[in-house]
């Protein structure tokens, strides 16, 4: 029996309020993304700078200002820390989940809403993104709402989402950058073309001239960021890591266009294999335009960073709350002769899986002793097991796959990943620091330790520099740097010692502290 409507909430309430916000005090800022973006947010209150983002005191081009502004917002509140970083992210998450259940229910049903919402919660890759203190939850939720507000206007006739679609929009521009119009704007523009209604009378109907509101919204602080910095900003962001992120692969995150269906593969598993079912897909567009609407945006997304030079899995998410709409559909027509074939598929995914993190983590020198991990994963194994034995009984299936997903999240973020991140190279290295030493950074090293320390880590790029930073600071310090073999002779001769070394979970730099 269906829930009713205040129940279906209250349980997506409290499942994305569980899941969002698992483990997000017992990670360490330490990825790369969120240690850049929580510093620059903490470095504009220091600097009480609201306009100009520095990461270690030299101007950050990579994104705009909204998350910083939440992120600030939650540090004054409740202090500098992973918790207060990641709060804001969480509620995204939350937010995405409930837009995603009203629209659904709206213009398909109640039952079709609630699985949308739930099924989404199930992804751990979703959950992932969620977690993590960086722009991305901002623009997924700004996106995704902008999206059906869209819908809304074009559709129901509804002249207040005309204008909720264009200022949504002009956030998303302060969240991560023309991408949020080039997303939204390829998106109606599928959706015109597939209903063959890309017309000149359309075009009217729909005013694109609204876009000056989004505009208006992002224009005054991109101004002021270009005046205080002398247009440095404005070059580096819309050229450097807009343009040029498109049109050539950046920091090594390139690979062919078939990689980005990759992403999108596991962020849908385990219901990825219900897509097969092409002519269902085709029924369902077909019975309900929500559904093509759903199709058209997420195909849009794919297919822009499929054509993108530059490759991250972040970057599809947010086609998942449109592609969840559509496996929720395809998922409850399936035939039940149809269901054990990808219910079998799950599973072998499943028995998979757990295999392929134990014989990762194993082979990770740094946490090879934590191979038993995996073991939890098996989880999904039992999970899938009981689903194929209860999959012709109607939804249990279903619940069952649900739940040991969800599960497995949970677990994830509270026992597995805080036990992996505990081996950083941030934690193990923090305690041979004493406070207020002197540190300095030598070429490169982990960005990390700028949040860890809370304040600037001056950057030397010559031994020469080294060396003539030693001499002027008899008091003694520490150096943080690199392993480099060419380096380790140099090191000596200007008398630094090795006090240890650590290497990156899952990466090839290992971190270097040496003493003078």
């Amino acid at each position: 029996m269906l829930l009713q409507k205040p129940q279906q909430i209250l349980i997506l309430i409290l499942l994305s309020s569980l899941l969002f916000t698992a483990g997000i005090s017992k990670i360490d800022i330490y990825s790369l993304d969120e240690v850049k973006n929580v510093e620059a947010a903490r470095e504009m209150i220091v600097n009480n700078d609201l306009i100009v983002p520095k990461f270690n005191g030299n101007l950050r081009t990579d994104k705009p200002p909204l998350h910083y502004y939440f992120m600030i917002l939650s540090f004054k509140l409740f202090g500098v820390s992973p918790f207060s970083a990641r709060l804001f992210s969480s509620l995204m998450g939350l937010f995405t989940i409930l837009i995603v259940y009203f629209f659904t229910a709206k213009n398909i049903n109640e039952k079709i809403g609630f699985f949308s919402g739930i099924l989404l919660l199930s992804s751990l890759h979703f959950n992932i993104q969620m977690h993590m203190a960086v722009p991305d939850p901002y623009l997924i939720f700004i996106l995704t709402f902008a999206g059906f507000s869209f819908y809304e206007f074009y559709e129901n006739k509804n002249k207040l989402h005309w204008w909720l679609f264009y200022i949504l929009i002009g956030f998303g521009i302060l969240a991560k950058g023309p991408i949020a119009i080039v997303l939204s704007g390829f998106s109606i523009f599928l959706y015109l073309i597939m209903k063959n209604e890309f017309t000149i009378k359309t075009i009217n109907r729909i005013n694109p001239l609204g876009i000056f509101i989004s505009i208006g919204i992002a224009f005054p602080w991109f101004y002021l960021v270009h005046k205080a910095t002398n247009g440095e900003y404005t070059e580096a962001f819309f050229f450097k890591h807009n343009m040029g992120r498109f049109s050539k692969t950046m920091e090594g995150h390139g690979g062919i266009f078939l990689l980005t269906l990759v992403f999108v593969i596991l962020g849908l598993i385990p219901f990825f294999f219900f897509l097969f079912d092409v002519k269902k897909i085709k029924k369902l567009i077909n019975k309900n335009t929500f559904y093509l609407y759903s199709l058209c945006f997420a195909l849009a997304v794919i297919i822009f960073f499929m054509i993108s030079s530059t490759k991250l899995p972040n970057y599809t998410v947010p086609a998942y709350p449109w592609l969840f709409i559509l496996l929720t559909g395809l998922v409850f027509k399936v035939s039940k002769k149809k269901r054990k074939k990808y219910l079998i598929a799950i599973l072998i995914f499943s028995l998979l899986l757990p295999i392929g993190i134990t014989v990762g983590l194993n082979n990770d020198k740094t946490i090879s002793h934590l191979y038993y991990l995996g073991f939890i994963f098996f989880i999904l194994t039992i999970g899938a097991v009981t689903a194929l034995v209860y999959r012709t009984t109607y939804i249990k299936w279903l619940h069952v796959i649900i739940a040991s997903w969800i599960l497995i999240a949970l677990l994830f973020f509270h026992i597995i990943y805080p036990k992996i991140d505990s081996y950083n190279p941030i934690s193990m290295t923090k305690d041979v620091f004493n406070d207020k030493e002197t540190v300095v950074g030598y070429q490169k090293f982990n960005p990390a330790f700028v949040f860890e320390f809370k304040r600037e880590i001056p950057v030397l790029k010559t031994i020469e520099e080294l060396e003539l930073f030693i001499k002027n600071h008899p008091e003694g310090g520490k150096v943080i740097t690199r392993v480099k073999k060419e380096n380790m002779t140099d090191f000596q001769r200007i008398g630094l010692k090795e006090v240890i070394q650590a290497k990156d979970i899952f990466e090839n730099p290992t971190t270097l502290i040496l003493e003078f």
